[in-house]
């Protein structure tokens, strides 16, 4: 990089700030860095020999220092002063308040130091000169190699091979994000950062945004996408590093790691984004753009997935320590609360250790008046237990004795839960007993028992049905539920992130849990912590906070399996395969496609069409189907014509 030196003089602060002389000295002297320092301890007699601020540092003095010196006899003021003013640093500055300075003009002319006034407070004068002189005297480089563009208001500086430079950043532009420049960039400290600019477009704003190509006539920015895609000057923000993807090098799948690079003195944030087939660059650093700025916002997703990683590694260690079922095999009851809306009532601190192990629901009529026969009836007395106002009335009727020796014998078996239905006053010795008993009381508004006891069972049928987890991205597109397959590094991930921009909403990534209903439907959602993806290079991000709740669904029925391929032959176009065996996932047969992904095609916007075309055979209509019959019904004369190199 080339650096060049800056200075700026007393005379041009003079004139910038309209300042009056009031002892005259070396006006010519030069400043080469931002140093202002406010008189303090000196005014006591105290002077430091290693401090710097006495020989570089343009010095001001303020109403409070000037009372101070007011208060010392003259001659022990002059003795101070004429040490002050024996150090070389280039003038005093003294504000608009400050009155009584004749004896410090007096030692200053002496000692041929410059004495300025500005008609400012000192603390907003200091404030001033530090803001012109960091614009002034700014550390300024001139940058080659690099694209530098503005995407969605982060300034981020591209580098690596010209191909995937100017390939993504057309895209970019295309996008409607902005250019700066793409050589010779000037790079210099100001008030807010280090800001980097278009020199030549300085001189002639309209003709010098040019993006330079490959062997080919260079693009004229502003004739192409319009001058709403260009800006002389922007914030340098970010480093990003394009690389042609290497398999045996390690690329960052978590974003833990904080790297970072040093421009100019400043510590710029990097990351590495690696290229292959099917990888869509320009949505990826879309996504680091946004991701940044959720950074600056102070939430960093990579570390809270780690987090709660940690937390649900930890808590299912201690519920396996304790002999408890860990995953699918139990549902703690404040998620089964959560998800069927259930007031907890009592036992909320206690809801995530209480747990359903399977589907069982109960009115406890017999039990209640002191029938208990768990040979028959095994389950009767483990899984959740209803009361209405009938169980209420019933246990009113009963003598005080027997209802709580019938009551304690009930409460002493291991069911998770009480669900009170309707809207009803729980009785005190209800309360008392389940505090007393660690057990949880929910709260359901429904007034009818047989509507809610079929509404949970239908939940935990689902629940507690057969499931398995498989590797891939699931999306919800045109309201249909797909999965991508395909190898590691494929690019199953940035495929999907790409449908995100594009409107189409994330399940879950990596790890897919699906289970089959009991009307046969195969339903997918998230295995662990929901709508966080990873994306190779940029590490873990949070969809949902990144996009919004538009762009997220907890779960959906699967329509499709599209599995991404490599394409092995040299053909330049992605080829499909429609005619592929259905995929076969608990026990019932899936809709599959294969996609041979190639250089130069947009993965996602195949997906898409694979999609659509699922969409017209679901209504009745066959695309291949119909071109063989119209080929059927043409005479050879017809297509010959059709077909001929003349058409």
């Amino acid at each position: 990089m080339e650096l060049n030196e800056k200075r700026v003089t007393l005379k041009q602060i003079i004139k910038h700030f309209n300042l009056e002389v009031l002892a005259d000295g070396d006006l010519e002297q030069a400043l080469h860095k931002n140093e202002i320092y406010r008189s303090g301890y000196e005014l006591t007699g105290f002077f430091s020999k290693d401090a710097l601020e006495l020989k570089t540092a343009i010095h001001v003095m303020g109403a409070r220092e000037s009372r101070y010196l007011s208060r010392i006899c003259p001659t022990e003021k002059r003795k101070i002063l004429e040490k002050y003013f024996s150090y070389p640093f280039p003038a005093m500055v003294l504000s608009s308040q400050v009155a009584d300075h004749k004896l410090l003009l007096e030692v200053a002319k002496e000692k041929k130091k410059v004495i300025l006034k500005c008609n400012m407070r000192a603390t907003k004068f200091i404030r001033e000169l530090n803001f012109y002189l960091k614009n002034a005297l700014g550390r300024e480089g001139m940058l080659d190699e690099h694209i530098f563009l503005e995407v969605y208001g982060i300034g981020i500086l591209l580098r690596g091979p010209d191909e995937l430079k100017i390939g993504a950043t057309v895209e970019l532009l295309e996008r409607g994000h902005k250019f700066i420049t793409d050589a010779r960039l000037n790079l210099k400290e100001t008030e807010s950062g280090l800001s980097g600019m278009n020199s030549k477009a300085e001189l002639v704003p309209e003709k010098d945004y040019f993006l330079e190509m490959q062997g080919e006539e260079n693009i004229n920015i502003t004739n192409y996408f319009g001058i709403k895609s260009t800006r002389p000057v922007k914030k340098v923000d970010m480093i990003i590093e394009l690389e042609i993807w290497q398999e045996k090098k390690f690329y960052d799948r978590l974003g833990i790691d904080d790297i970072r690079e040093d421009i100019l003195g400043y510590k710029l944030p990097k990351i590495t984004l690696p290229a292959r087939k099917g990888r869509n660059l320009a949505v990826i650093i879309e996504t680091a753009a946004i991701n940044y700025r959720l950074k600056a916002m102070g939430v960093n997703s990579a570390r809270y997935f780690m987090e709660e990683s940690k937390k649900l590694i930890e808590k299912n260690k201690e519920r396996r320590e304790r002999g408890e079922a860990v995953g699918e095999d139990s549902l703690s009851v404040k998620m089964f609360a959560e998800e069927n809306r259930l007031e907890i009532l009592i036992g909320e601190e206690i809801a995530d250790e209480r747990f359903l192990k399977d589907t069982s629901i109960h009115r406890p009529a017999l039990a209640l008046s002191g029938y208990f026969d768990l040979d028959e009836a095994p389950y009767e007395n483990n899984g959740l237990q209803i009361f209405t106002i009938v169980e209420v009335k019933y246990l009113n009727s009963l003598d005080k004795e027997t209802r709580i020796r019938n009551l304690e014998k009930f409460f002493s078996y291991k069911f998770p839960a009480i669900i009170i239905c309707g809207k009803m006053e729980v009785p005190k010795y209800i309360i008392e007993l389940v505090e007393k008993t660690g057990k949880v009381l929910l709260k359901s508004e429904e007034e009818i028992p047989s509507l809610i006891i079929a509404k949970l069972n239908t939940y935990l049928e689902q629940h507690f049905a057969p499931s398995v987890s498989m590797h891939g991205v699931f999306v919800e597109m045109y309201g249909f539920g797909v999965l991508l397959t395909g190898k590691s590094g494929i690019g199953k991930s940035e495929t999907a992130l790409e449908l995100i921009h594009r409107g189409h909403r994330l399940i879950a990534d990596d790890m897919v849990k699906f289970k089959k209903r009991t009307n046969g439907d195969i339903v997918g959602r998230a295995a662990n912590l929901p709508y966080f993806m990873e994306i190779r290079g940029l590490g873990i991000i949070d969809i949902k906070t990144l996009y919004g709740l538009g762009a997220v669904r907890i779960k959906k029925r699967l329509d499709a399996v599209i599995e991404i391929k490599e394409q092995t032959t040299e053909n330049y176009l992605t080829s499909i395969n429609y005619m592929s065996s259905k995929a076969v996932i608990l026990d019932k047969e899936v809709y599959k496609a294969e996609l041979y992904m190639s250089s130069g095609r947009n993965a996602a916007a195949m997906v898409e069409i694979v999609v659509m075309n699922l969409m017209a055979k679901r209504l009745g209509h066959n695309a291949e189907h119909a071109y063989n019959d119209g080929l059927s019904r043409m005479t050879e004369e017809e297509k010959r014509e059709i077909f001929s190199d003349d058409f």
